[in-house]
């Protein structure tokens, strides 16, 4: 069986996974949206202030990409660990939903903020500091959840209800899924840590001119 056949055969057998780490992510967005529409005045100008700062510091001080990509590479190596850690437990699929919730809530929140505090010029400035790494980022952080959730089920039923044991064969296949999808992470945080500062301060100097 090819792959793409693998991937359709994977998604017609957890195609809840699927609907549920959706929906989680997807209302994770709206709350972050939400947030920001209805934020405090006192809040959202204080982030307001930071956000011109550094819009203007990005401009003046060259970005030190090492120690950026060590940065992100800490921040996405602490949430790929607690997906893993927990796809090994029984317990994990709620809290793993948690998480995407949770994801989708920073992404939601930064997004719309960006484009409430900047106005029209919002959009490109949260278009440029999300959108690339988020290519990578999103569909595997999404692909990495249901991996964990399938796995953690799976242990689930056998811990209680004697059914669906892990065998060698399929313990090693999900292992090297996580596997894959950990290491697609690492492109993206490249792409963060290397490209999106470049863009930003394109953005920056051409959309907001500021020299």
């Amino acid at each position: 069986m090819n792959i793409i056949g693998k991937l359709n055969l994977n998604k017609k057998e957890n195609k809840f996974f699927y609907l549920m780490v959706f929906i989680f992510f997807c209302v994770g967005i709206a709350l972050g949206t939400y947030i920001v529409k209805y934020m405090n005045a006192n809040d959202a100008s204080d982030l307001t202030s930071y956000f011109s700062t550094f819009t203007e510091s990005i401009v003046k001080e060259p970005v030190n990409s090492k120690v950026l990509l060590l940065n992100v590479l800490k921040k996405n190596l602490i949430l790929i660990t607690i997906i893993i850690a927990l796809s090994f437990t029984i317990f994990g699929t709620p809290i793993i939903l948690l998480v995407d919730l949770v994801k989708g809530f920073t992404l939601g929140y930064t997004f719309s903020f960006l484009i409430s505090t900047f106005e029209g010029k919002g959009l490109w400035l949260a278009l440029a500091s999300t959108i690339p790494q988020n290519i990578i980022y999103i569909p595997c952080f999404i692909a990495l959840s249901i991996v964990g959730i399938e796995f953690s089920s799976t242990k689930l039923k056998e811990r209680f209800f004697n059914k669906g044991k892990v065998n060698t064969i399929v313990e090693r296949e999900l292992i090297l899924k996580i596997g894959v999808f950990a290491c697609v992470f690492i492109i993206g945080t490249f792409i963060e840590a290397y490209i999106c500062p470049n863009i930003i301060k394109f953005v920056v100097t051409n959309v907001y001119k500021v020299v």
